[in-house]
């Protein structure tokens, strides 16, 4: 290797270190997760008991849609 490359890789790594490092320690997306969302995260037990999905609630039926023709 030159010196071109090794600074080149020893300015990206430390870089990418600190970085990571910066996002880690800042807190800001660590205390968020899991606390609030409507993927991955969210628990039902969190929400209010009024804004729970009923569990005995029936999904309406699948509309129909017309066969489309192919062609050969």
């Amino acid at each position: 290797m030159n010196v071109i490359e090794t600074v080149t890789i020893l300015v990206t790594g430390g870089t990418a270190l600190i970085g990571a490092i910066d996002y880690l320690l800042s807190g800001g997306p660590l205390l968020q997760l899991g606390r609030h969302g409507t993927l991955w995260f969210e628990h039902l037990a969190d929400r209010p008991i009024d804004e729970c999905p009923s569990e005995d609630e029936i999904d309406l039926p699948i509309p129909r849609r017309p066969l489309r023709g192919r062609l050969d």
